[in-house]
């Protein structure tokens, strides 16, 4: 019955792991950008990458919601709201940075106030966590992918962490820049060479179990 009702939704599970691997790759291209500030002296282009990143790999992972509200109701809710949050938040992160790339704006930090950063990054983690707790109650054999799905969150928090701390630096932005863009290359991928994408409830399951 619930699975009948996101039947409109077969094209972002189908689009899901794409945009996760497109969301990657950003990742990908953050990380890459944030080694060459802090190995070289190179002049860099604002990073146009991470928010958008963040922003892309998000509307992959709402792939999962059809199934997770078919199995877990009162997760996917939770989930869906926080996840429509953090893309809220990247979005208009997402916008401002290209407004900075154009030079229309100085810095995202002169645009928008901390509130703003912190309300996405959050909504985000949080998203991550519910999704993956969500992906676990699936059964045993889901464990792996729900790691995958969790990964992004734990890195997350602990940049959240280093910072706090005062000891986030350049070394552990680029490391955790680049465990995001792996750990979500390796979602998407799992979940795109899955067999039978019609029916995410078995095939979350079979993409531990080889």
């Amino acid at each position: 019955m619930v699975r009948a009702t996101f039947a409109r939704w077969g094209w972002i599970e189908r689009w899901g792991p794409s945009l996760l691997l497109v969301g990657g790759g950003l990742m990908l291209g953050h990380a890459m950008l944030s080694a060459v500030r802090a190995f070289t002296e190179l002049a860099t282009p604002p990073d146009v990458f991470v928010a958008s990143g963040h922003l892309v790999a998000l509307a992959g992972l709402l792939g999962l919601y059809p199934v997770l509200a078919d199995r877990t109701p009162t997760v996917a809710r939770a989930a869906g709201g926080t996840l429509v949050a953090g893309f809220a938040g990247w979005l208009v992160m997402t916008v401002t940075q290209l407004l900075v790339f154009a030079g229309v704006a100085t810095s995202m930090s002169a645009v928008l106030p901390e509130p703003v950063f912190v309300f996405a990054l959050a909504s985000t983690i949080l998203a991550y966590g519910l999704f993956g707790v969500g992906v676990l109650r699936m059964g045993s054999q889901s464990t792996g992918v729900a790691l995958l799905v969790l990964a992004p969150g734990g890195m997350l928090t602990s940049l959240i962490v280093l910072s706090a701390a005062g000891v986030a630096g350049a070394l552990s932005g680029v490391a955790i820049g680049g465990g995001l863009a792996v750990s979500m290359l390796a979602l998407g991928y799992t979940l795109r060479t899955v067999e039978g994408r019609h029916d995410r409830t078995t095939t979350v399951g079979d993409a531990t179990s080889g």
